[in-house]
């Protein structure tokens, strides 16, 4: 069945999780259906005083589209939950969603409202019609959010895995040490210490040790530690700023293991660990979110108050330096495969 979605969100850019996991998310329902998109993603580079001012312009446009499309008989709303403040805006268009009857699918990308309740998520359960569908990342939020929330919920699972494809083989490993990398927007919340602490101790430790780091950085502090670790790693670390298409593909080429040691608020599914997964890479992280669904036995998943670095380097060491390193990211890349379809299966399965 064709039905008239109304699709809200943030887009991409700038390019985070969330905004990849909505573009690719309306992207996939344009394949049955017909959309209307609004973008919430603040203008980027704006200054923080604009921030909000200018995403609340941008969700009276989406009730507004809401008002506009009221009349199709076979409607829908897909809307992507904020995590923080924004939650009021999630609030408003789900009270917007219910006056105007639309059957709603409310997108969960965020595990701050599931680890501390909060009360812009209770208004929106309170207000929101019988027939809203909450969508979760996997099982584990969905139980953990009915538990929090004591709320008997209409629900869906939809992985992000759904919009990671497995990467093509591309050409042979070369012989190499180890090589570890992490990729992100790069902060502290995001483990960019705790990547740099790791590959610190590793060459203490005598380990024969390379290490590749990716991503943007905005924050003046975390830009220094990165040129301070450069100086201190000359021939070890590797800093390849904001990749992309072709230089992402060649990043998870040249890495064996990836390390995410994430301590984001919002962290639930990321896409850079699913992105690893489809490369054919080993992973280590912290157990946050859904992130212990995301990995297998090939991984090394860190409790979220454990001794991340002490825990990893003592795996690394495990790691056999043998040649049947290709033939283990031919298998890791089949297994995300499989992941993949069935994740595209349940997205594709959600608004039928």
């Amino acid at each position: 069945m064709t039905r008239h979605i109304v699709a809200i969100g943030p887009l991409p850019p700038p390019l985070h999780g969330f905004s990849f996991a909505t573009a690719a998310m309306v992207e996939l329902l344009l394949e049955d259906h017909t959309v209307v998109t609004t973008n919430l993603s603040p203008p980027e580079g704006g200054s923080r005083l604009w921030r909000h001012p200018a995403k609340a312009i941008k969700v009276f446009a989406a009730l507004a589209s809401l008002a506009r499309e009221r009349g199709h008989p076979d409607k829908a709303c897909y809307l992507a939950c904020d995590g923080g403040f924004g939650q009021l805006y999630t609030l408003l268009l789900v009270a917007f969603a219910r006056l105007f009857a639309y059957p709603t699918y409310l997108h969960h990308h965020s595990f701050r409202y599931i680890d501390r309740p909060s009360i812009a998520m209770r208004a929106i359960l309170a207000l929101a019609a019988p027939d809203l569908t909450h969508v979760f990342l996997c099982g584990m939020m969905r139980d953990r959010f009915t538990d929090t929330y004591d709320r008997r919920l209409h629900t869906a699972i939809v992985s992000n895995a759904a919009f990671v494809h497995p990467l093509s083989e591309g050409v042979a490993i070369p012989v190499r040490p180890l090589t570890i990398g992490m990729l992100s927007n790069l902060s502290r919340a995001k483990g960019l210490g705790t990547f740099l602490d790791l590959l610190r101790h590793a060459i203490l430790q005598g380990l024969p040790i390379r290490a590749v780091l990716a991503g943007p950085v905005t924050d003046n502090d975390d830009r220094a530690m990165i040129d301070a670790a450069l100086n201190e790693f000359a021939g070890t670390l590797d800093y390849r700023g904001r990749v992309l298409d072709d230089d992402k593909a060649k990043f998870y080429r040249d890495i064996d293991v990836f390390v995410f040691p994430t301590t984001y608020v919002n962290e639930a599914q990321p896409i850079v660990v699913f992105e690893a997964k489809a490369a054919g890479s080993a992973v280590i992280a912290y157990d946050r979110g859904c992130i212990h669904n995301q990995l297998d036995e090939t991984d090394l998943l860190v409790p979220a108050n454990g001794a991340f670095t002490e825990i990893a380097i003592a795996w690394l060491s495990e790691i056999p330096s043998d040649d049947r390193r290709e033939q283990r990211r031919r298998e890791a890349r089949q297994m995300y495969e499989i992941r993949q379809k069935t994740a595209r299966k349940q997205a594709k399965s959600l608004m039928q």
